[in-house]
């Protein structure tokens, strides 16, 4: 069954024109750029998971192997980790394991921004939503921001659409807030992570340099219109600690430096994409 423009859209694979080709989305754009520091927050965590359980290797070391082992598919990953798990001394087997452990609490760390996500987005929508205990105190700082915010929701979770520029991504919301530092018609981005100025301004200057798409009854791309004027943008931190902090993205980048890193961002993501294409049609021949 071949899904429409819109069901693509919902599954972060958008067209600029009506059944066309994908074009990239807004985070795997940004994330084109190398960031230093989780280079830096992974090697430091593997070193620490090394030392914690140094006492628990013995028992961690046949885990992990048969984990290895029982790796499916045909994949490069699969691959080396079922040879890992047949080859692999103890120590080696033990360092795989520790330097798994960023990549292991980064899901964790996504699993619940997702939840946690999902319980902001239907609370735009004045929907009931049961919640996990290890989540309550980010949705306190949710509630937090109810009560001091005022929020009036005038879309949420739209898709966008770049045509000259050829991207694509989904906002969380449209609001109109009343409080402190924040007032008037804001684009809001809900975050539970840190406070990354540099990805986030790009992140909301390449939102707001999109129009809305507008679907037929099939979900076919028919026209665009659009975003109502803003008064700004405001990234709305929810805290682990039951605190919200609501924060300008362009208080310390400017929209137009942000809009260049941003298509300097693209620039390198579509030329990284072309060379590989290059490659790919090199291997098969």
């Amino acid at each position: 069954m071949t899904l429409s423009d819109f069901d693509q859209a919902l599954r972060h694979k958008y067209r600029v024109e009506p059944g066309g080709a994908f074009v990239p989305g807004v985070t795997s754009v940004i994330s084109i750029a190398d960031k230093p520091g989780l280079r830096w927050a992974s090697s430091k965590i593997a070193a620490e998971t090394a030392v914690l359980n140094s006492r628990k290797k013995r028992t961690i070391v046949p885990a992990h192997r048969a984990k290895l082992a029982a790796s499916k598919g045909k994949t490069d990953s699969a691959i080396k980790n079922r040879t890992l798990a047949e080859n692999g001394t103890d120590d080696e087997i033990y360092v795989h394991f520790c330097r798994g452990e960023f990549d292991r609490q980064w899901r964790a760390k996504a699993t619940r921004g997702n939840r946690v996500h999902d319980v902001a987005e239907r609370w735009s929508r004045g929907e009931a939503v049961e919640v996990l205990d290890e989540d309550s105190k980010y949705v306190d700082a949710l509630e937090t921001f109810h009560k001091i915010y005022k929020p009036k929701f005038k879309h949420v979770e739209c898709v966008v659409l770049n045509r000259e520029f050829s991207y694509g991504g989904r906002f969380d919301c449209i609001v109109e807030l009343d409080g402190p530092g924040a007032e008037g018609l804001m684009m809001g981005d809900w975050k539970t992570g840190g406070e990354y100025v540099d990805s986030v301004s790009q992140q909301f200057e390449a939102y707001m340099q999109c129009q809305l798409p507008r679907y037929d009854a099939k979900g076919q791309l028919e026209s665009f219109e659009f975003l109502p004027q803003l008064d700004g943008a405001r990234a709305i931190y929810l805290g682990g600690d039951g605190t919200v902090s609501v924060k300008d993205p362009f208080a310390i980048v400017p929209r137009h430096v942000a809009w260049r890193a941003f298509e300097a961002s693209l620039d390198l993501f579509n030329a990284v994409k072309e060379m590989n294409n290059y490659i790919d049609n090199l291997e098969e021949s």
